[in-house]
C-alpha cells in the first residue's frame, strides 16, 4: 500500500434505479434509502484510499436540494476531500441523470468522515491524500474546518 494517494485514486461511482420500494407515498425516494446509497459509496470511496475497512465515522451534512423520483436513475459519485491521521473526509454527489437526454441534475450533496480500521478492529493510520489541483487544496482545507468544527463539538 503506498502511503501517498490522490482523490482519483479513490474515485468512486455508483448507479442505482428508484423502484417503487424506495419510494414514500408521493412518489419519491426515502430520504433513508438515499443515504444508505450515500454511505455505500462513501465507505467504497474511503476503503480505496486505506486498502482497509472503513467505517462511518460523522456525517457532518447532508442536504437534499432537489427531489428523486420513483423511475429515476441515480448517480452516485465519492472522492475524498482530506486524509487525517486515522480518518478520511469523503464528499458524496447524488445526481438524477435524465433518460433521454443523459443530463444530470445535482440533487443530493453528502460530506461524510470514515475511519480505517486494522485486523483487530483498532484504528489505523491512513495514507497521504496528495492535492494535485487548486480545487483539491480548497476542498481539502475546508475539510480541515469541518473536522476543527467537530472536534470542538466534542
Amino acid at each position: 500500500m503506498s502511503d501517498r494517494k490522490t482523490a482519483r485514486d479513490s474515485f468512486t461511482e455508483m448507479t442505482e434505479l428508484v423502484l417503487p420500494q424506495h419510494g414514500n407515498v408521493i412518489g419519491t425516494a426515502f430520504g433513508g434509502t438515499v443515504l444508505s446509497w450515500i454511505d455505500i459509496c462513501g465507505a467504497i470511496a474511503a476503503q480505496r484510499h486505506c486498502n482497509r475497512v472503513a467505517v462511518t465515522a460523522a456525517i457532518d451534512e447532508v442536504s437534499f436540494l432537489a427531489p428523486i423520483r420513483v423511475g429515476d436513475v441515480v448517480v452516485l459519485t465519492a472522492r475524498l476531500n482530506a486524509a487525517f491521521r486515522t480518518s478520511m473526509e469523503v464528499h458524496v454527489e447524488v445526481k438524477v441523470e435524465e433518460a433521454l437526454t443523459a443530463h444530470r441534475r445535482r440533487c443530493v450533496d453528502a460530506f461524510m468522515t470514515f475511519v480505517a480500521i486494522d485486523e483487530s478492529g483498532s484504528t489505523c493510520p491512513v495514507p497521504t491524500l496528495v492535492a494535485e489541483s487548486a480545487d483539491d487544496e480548497r476542498r481539502a482545507a475546508e475539510a480541515a474546518e469541518r473536522r476543527a468544527a467537530r472536534l470542538k463539538k466534542r
